[in-house]
């Protein structure tokens, strides 16, 4: 029984020594307050007003994307816009249009100086309902802001390229390498236009050293962070629509029998819901994003993310359970949005079935993942189907001269700011450009407010003028100087 005792009473000593390490090396881990750099309108005689009056002439074209409707009205009136809005980038670089998608070429002057870079950002947006402080597509310019349906998702991104690019051709700039600026048209509705546009430089036989699309941008009270920072996504979740259908023989609801099609998909939804079958690991992806966010958390965050090796193997149940982005960050989820049955409320369908929205992490892809799921469906007697569905994409190369170069000017135009590479969950167009490239970053030089975050797809969707142009300022530093040394 003593040595028992002892034992206990040795693993306990233990356990608080290591517990004091960690203590200390959090303590040791806080880093600095960042310096960020005040924005000064009139860097490189960047009009801030102009950027905006330009933007608010994007806004005012309501380019909708709808599934099923292949009517392209609204993206032609958008091409039109932009090509009375830049007509020095319309008359300098070569244009193709891609069944909507436009890219454009800005030759470099030097073919040797290495292999072209690629900044993109849609032009399609979401429809606009619900009740705005200034109509959705007015564009109207106030408060120090541009309002509208696409200011942050992502035409904003898209005139900053814009502005950028017509900036340097006036001031007679010529790049060394190719430029390329891509837009698609229907990236709101899962749409070809990037994928035509990939296949498009495939086909040339053209190799990308860096493709910057939307994703993070500069914002704060980023996961548990007590500073702005810059948002790097270095990688996204694959996603795949599943149908689930259960079928029985039917029959009036005054007679009901066990087991029926709702009953059993029900059962599903419930112990995919409350015990998912999905592996929980902090992936190496996800360590390097809280290795770079932890020195600017709070005590205890630093406490435990910061010292994964001593409790990283009881975080990832701990972070499930606390559900929402910290649980998404660490497994695949699957989330049931669709139902259909019959079409009486007194009649038991023959046939009834829901869809899931699911999203595959790095460490468990599409094929383990949806074999856990389809396990499950076995047991309960119900069919499985994927409807559409992607793989997880390859990561960005993070010590290639691109993502040194990216992480260089974000600190020369935002100042001294925490710099994330971080997953996104959500997808986007760049995933179709890891064919081509193997630094596909998604990040705008945009700076916005928790409110504005969540403005996208929502109501009252906006953007500062000032951020607006800072961005401006970040793209024309970015081409000048890309292919530099770094300092």
């Amino acid at each position: 029984m003593e040595l028992i005792l002892y034992g206990v009473l040795a693993l306990l000593g233990v356990f608080a020594l290591l517990f004091c390490i960690a203590a200390i090396h959090a303590v040791r881990l806080k880093a600095p307050p960042p310096q960020p750099k005040p924005f000064t309108v009139g860097v490189h005689d960047i009009d801030a007003q102009k950027h905006a009056s330009r933007l608010s002439r994007m806004i005012q074209v309501p380019s909708v994307s709808e599934r099923g409707n292949p009517d392209q009205t609204k993206i032609l009136q958008m091409h039109a816009c932009l090509e009375a809005l830049y007509p020095k980038i319309h008359n300098t670089m070569e244009k193709t249009n891609l069944d909507g998608a436009l890219l454009f070429k800005w030759k470099g002057s030097n073919p040797a100086a290495g292999k072209p870079i690629l900044l993109m950002s849609h032009m399609d947006v979401v429809e606009a309902v619900g009740k705005w402080k200034y109509p959705p597509f007015s564009g109207t310019i106030a408060e120090g802001k541009i309002w509208g349906r696409g200011t942050v998702d992502t035409k904003g991104a898209l005139c900053a390229i814009l502005e950028a690019a017509e900036y340097l051709i006036e001031q007679g700039f010529t790049p060394q390498r190719d430029v390329y600026i891509a837009s698609s048209c229907n990236e709101e509705i899962t749409g070809d236009g990037a994928v035509k546009t990939v296949e498009y430089l495939f086909q040339k036989g053209i190799q990308l050293e860096l493709v910057m699309d939307e994703g993070g941008a500069v914002m704060g009270g980023m996961l548990g962070a007590e500073a702005s920072s810059a948002m790097v996504g270095v990688v996204e979740k694959g996603r795949a629509n599943v149908r689930f259908t259960a079928h029985s023989h039917g029959g009036h609801a005054s007679i009901p029998f066990k087991h029926n099609p709702f009953a059993r998909l029900a059962h599903l939804i419930d112990r995919v819901e409350t015990k998912p079958p999905f592996k929980k690991k902090i992936n190496p992806t996800v360590r390097r994003m809280y290795a770079a966010m932890c020195p600017h958390m709070s005590f205890l965050y630093r406490l435990f993310l910061g010292n994964l090796w001593l409790f990283g193997a009881i975080l990832p149940p701990i972070l499930s359970r606390m559900g929402g982005q910290a649980a998404a960050l660490i497994q695949s989820t699957c989330v049931f949005t669709m139902a259909q049955g019959s079409h009486g409320a007194n009649v038991i369908p023959e046939t009834a079935s829901v869809t899931a929205n699911i999203r595959f992490a790095q460490h468990e892809p599409m094929q383990p993942t949806l074999g856990k799921l389809e396990k499950l469906s076995h047991k309960n007697h119900i069919d499985m189907e994927m409807i559409t569905g992607y793989d997880c994409c390859p990561e960005a190369d993070t010590k290639s001269y691109a993502y040194k170069k990216v992480v260089h000017q974000i600190r020369d135009t935002f100042g001294e700011i925490p710099i994330v590479p971080y997953v996104m969950l959500a997808g986007t167009d760049s995933r179709h450009y890891t064919k081509i490239c193997n630094c596909v970053l998604r990040f705008v030089p945009l700076t916005f407010s928790e409110s504005q975050q969540k403005s996208a797809h929502a109501v009252n969707e906006n953007l500062n003028v000032d951020s607006l142009a800072r961005a401006v300022v970040y793209y024309v530093d970015l081409i000048k100087t890309y292919g530099e040394p770094l300092s």
